[in-house]
């Protein structure tokens, strides 16, 4: 009788020796489809693979763009880049970088790219409602953690601080200087940390007896987090609504545009508009003025994800993440806010 080999099943199904290997070793890079079918004719023929020689495990920061010209590199996601590196560099893993706007990545071929680059797993950032992947992710067992953004389905996977409370308290801080007139910009478009950031500003608001009034609520039109979206809203918002004494917006980009726009106006920064914004890059605090800002601690969750990413693949890990003291903003206060002129 004629010994059964990996390439005797490649002759018998006509794929390649390459993908029975893969196939039988549960690689992402061949899709399940053809997976079941080899590993059903294996099992007919009494075939056990060779195990595949072991590798230094590869653990991927999957960043998705708004459109293809958009960069993935922003002071969020190299904070959080950073804080994966760390873990990674103390357990001797690998790093990946893997980026596309949503299009790219929900072309089904995802996991074949990914197991291309010998990813064993992922930490999602800047995912939203777009993002349809997750199916393709969990149909096939992959190992991921959504960080702070998700699809609004898999929230037994998002790992996130509580965004309520970072804008809650970002507004509370603005009302008890005195200011009643607060307008917020909010980004992203699509994703639940805009959502919650914006619902802990109504909150705030709805606390302190003032009306929420939408017309001084901008949404970005579409995902877009950038220097010119902070720019175009404050002057939009400004020119209707020149009563406005603060402004709450939620990322620093977006904060940096804002400043831009108001210098234009000639309306400065606090004496006329205070300015409060989230998340705290290195050039924040030498900005002019300093931005008081909700900072976020995008390092240590970077770290994080990436340790219960690891645990998934070594199958050490509950699915439950669990809401630790760290995972809260920090209220940094500096030039740009001060109590409203009279």
């Amino acid at each position: 009788m004629k010994k059964t080999t990996i390439f005797t099943l490649s002759k018998e199904i006509g794929v390649s020796p390459a993908t029975i290997s893969k196939a039988l070793n549960n690689s992402p890079e061949i899709s399940q489809e053809t997976s079941e079918k080899i590993r059903r004719l294996a099992k007919e023929k009494g075939f056990s693979p060779r195990p595949m020689a072991s590798r230094t495990i590869n653990i991927c920061a999957l960043i998705q763009t708004p459109n293809a010209n958009a960069s993935c590199f922003s002071p969020y996601t190299v904070d959080v880049m950073q804080g994966m590196m760390d873990y990674l560099q103390e357990n001797e893993l690998e790093f990946s970088l893997f980026s596309g706007e949503f299009s790219r990545l929900n072309n089904g071929l995802l996991l074949r790219q990914l197991g291309r680059r010998n990813v064993n797993g992922a930490v999602l950032i800047n995912t939203n409602e777009d993002s349809e992947f997750y199916d393709e992710f969990d149909k096939n067992n992959f190992s991921y953690c959504s960080l702070l953004t998700n699809n609004g389905k898999n929230e037994h996977r998002l790992l996130a601080i509580d965004n309520i409370d970072a804008g809650l308290r970002s507004v509370e801080y603005l009302i008890q200087l005195g200011h009643r007139k607060i307008a917020t910009i909010v980004t992203p478009a699509h994703g639940i940390t805009g959502r919650d950031r914006l619902e802990g500003y109504k909150k705030a608001l709805q606390q302190a007896g003032i009306p929420t009034d939408p017309s001084l609520i901008i949404k970005a039109e579409s995902e877009q987090d950038s220097l010119e979206f902070g720019h175009r809203g404050t002057i939009e918002l400004l020119k209707k609504h020149p009563e406005v004494t603060a402004l709450f917006v939620m990322s620093e980009r977006v904060a940096i545009g804002s400043m831009h726009a108001l210098a234009q106006l000639g309306l400065p920064i606090p004496q006329r508009v205070s300015l409060i914004t989230c998340d705290d890059a290195p050039e924040t605090p030498y900005l002019n003025p300093p931005l008081t800002v909700m900072r976020i601690p995008n390092r240590k969750l970077g770290y994080t994800a990436a340790s219960r990413v690891h645990r998934m693949i070594t199958d050490t890990s509950s699915l439950e993440y669990h809401q630790e003291p760290w995972m809260r903003g920090e209220l940094v206060i500096r030039d740009s806010t001060a109590a409203p002129q009279r």
